[in-house]
């Protein structure tokens, strides 16, 4: 099979890859290509259809400033109308004849003689590409939980982030394994129709109101009509989340105000004393994932519906065994344990300039320059890399501003030429990184997905929004070496 030669390979067709596609488009640039392992574009948003999926982040400012939607249909819409827009982004765009979908990479090796990527495709596809834009983002590799017994259990299991449609989960009873992000989302849904619904929490989490609606026809109109408006709508979503959440970050007196109304919140939602205590969390806000629902703490009062908070000792083939030795019968196993955010470094073999893989130089700590380049792999950028997630403001608008930086850098390449940071440029910064994450609520303690077992946070970035748009503004050519390739 011929080698096929790009300019540029971009790696993933979620907000990132889609991202970067359409700003390439807009620049008149045409020799890209966009590969994705599963069979459509949306990435997170085409793989999790569970039901009740919705974004925690406000619509207008979830999606491309640059691709503004009208008509979403609420405050924070769901999965099936995020799918939606992204796939309208690549008709609107015309990024059908760049996409690649349903094939994975399975091998990038540095090529120094033709100063590029060599890429081997799962179908045998063979590309070389002078620029690789990895886009495969964090939340790809489900996170199943280390319980004894996980594979015995006989009915049908299913992990959120892979769902399996074809169970009906009428009339059975339900084990929801954790009680997060994806759990208070897909609970509500299932106690609906399920006999009886088991959700099994490990810690309790600070969950506040959504105060989700729907928009009306006349400000879908008003939206449409009035661009400005528009503009400002999220501009006010965006300023207000970096002036109230943000804050939580840093300010240990906003962070003590903050939880004692969140905790006045699960009181009154849970309606019983005995049940809020259950409910209610003793560590500092914002030290694990803020989350928020409208009908979680309802749910819960509902008479098909057990808060189980005794721990769980292991899985039996008809349910769970609780920590006391009860066993809690079973007829279906949803675990909503996220993801296992630390695997997009390893689950791509990436071969840098030195002959190391990346996973090899991340192997004691990971870390890269402003989120976007890592040294020892040139014309490699990175979209949602270490420490560029985010916990107060919209990914977007962060993948937005990487994107920028990165279609800048590669337009002052010349031809035949690499460019890498610095390694000493890229120690200064993680050594101030990590000073500023030190301050944070993340190192107060708790454990969480932000962070390994050592303390170490290699997921999160310490600002806001507005602060990380300013770095990669101000980002500086002289910590990047451009020339003849190493």
């Amino acid at each position: 099979m011929a080698e096929e030669r790009l300019d540029i390979l971009v790696i993933g067709a979620g907000f990132a890859g889609l991202c970067a596609a359409i700003r390439l488009r807009q620049a008149g640039k045409t020799g890209f290509a966009v590969v994705d392992a599963n069979a459509g574009v949306g990435g997170t948003w085409y793989a999790n259809t569970y039901p009740g999926a919705t974004c925690d982040v406000p619509s207008h400012f979830y999606s491309f400033s640059f691709a503004p939607k009208a008509d979403w249909s609420h405050l924070y819409s769901p999965q099936p109308e995020i799918l939606a827009y992204l796939q309208d982004c690549v008709t609107r765009f015309g990024l059908a004849p760049h996409l690649r979908l349903g094939r994975r990479v399975t091998e990038l090796a540095w090529d120094s003689a033709r100063t590029g990527w060599a890429v081997a495709l799962d179908d045998g596809t063979r590309l070389f590409a002078r620029f690789v834009i990895n886009g495969a983002g964090g939340l790809q590799v489900p996170q199943w939980p280390a319980i004894e017994g996980l594979e015995q259990f006989t009915g049908p299991k299913m992990h959120t982030a892979a769902w399996n449609h074809a169970v009906d989960f009428a009339g059975k009873r339900v084990a929801v394994i954790g009680s997060a992000a994806s759990a208070i989302q897909v609970v509500p849904e299932l106690a609906r129709v399920a006999a009886q619904v088991d959700v099994w929490q490990r810690t309790p989490n600070y969950i506040a109101p959504r105060g989700n609606r729907a928009y009306s026809a006349r400000q879908k109109r008003l939206f449409a009509l009035v661009p400005g408006w528009r503009r400002l709508y999220r501009w006010i979503i965006k300023t207000r989340m970096d002036l109230v959440l943000f804050p939580l970050v840093t300010n240990p007196e906003r962070r003590a105000k903050f939880a004692a109304r969140i905790r006045a919140y699960i009181a009154r939602a849970a309606r019983d004393p005995a049940l809020a205590a259950r409910l209610t969390p003793d560590y500092e806000i914002g030290c694990k994932r803020i989350l928020v629902s409208d009908d979680f703490f309802a749910t819960l009062r509902r008479r098909n519906v057990t808060l189980q908070t005794g721990g769980i000792a292991r899985i039996a083939p008809e349910g769970v065994v609780a920590a006391d030795g009860s066993l809690h019968p079973a007829d279906v196993l949803v675990c909503a344990t996220g993801f296992d955010f630390g695997a997009q470094y390893t689950a791509m073999p990436i071969r840098g300039r030195d002959g190391r893989t990346l996973a090899e130089h991340w192997a004691e700590q990971v870390e890269a320059w402003r989120g976007v380049m890592v040294t020892g792999f040139p014309n490699l950028f990175l979209v949602t890399g270490p420490n560029s997630g985010v916990g107060t403001t919209s990914v977007v608008h962060m993948i937005e501003q990487a994107v920028g930086w990165i279609l800048r850098t590669i337009d002052r390449v010349p031809p035949g030429q690499s460019v890498e940071v610095r390694a000493e440029a890229q120690a200064a910064w993680n050594r101030s990184l990590h000073a500023a994450l030190d301050q944070t609520v993340w190192a107060t303690g708790c454990h969480s997905w932000y962070k390994r077992a050592d303390g170490r946070i290699e997921t999160l970035y310490p600002g806001s929004a507005a602060m990380y748009a300013r770095e990669m503004r101000r980002a500086r050519l002289s910590d990047l070496r451009i020339g003849a390739a190493p």
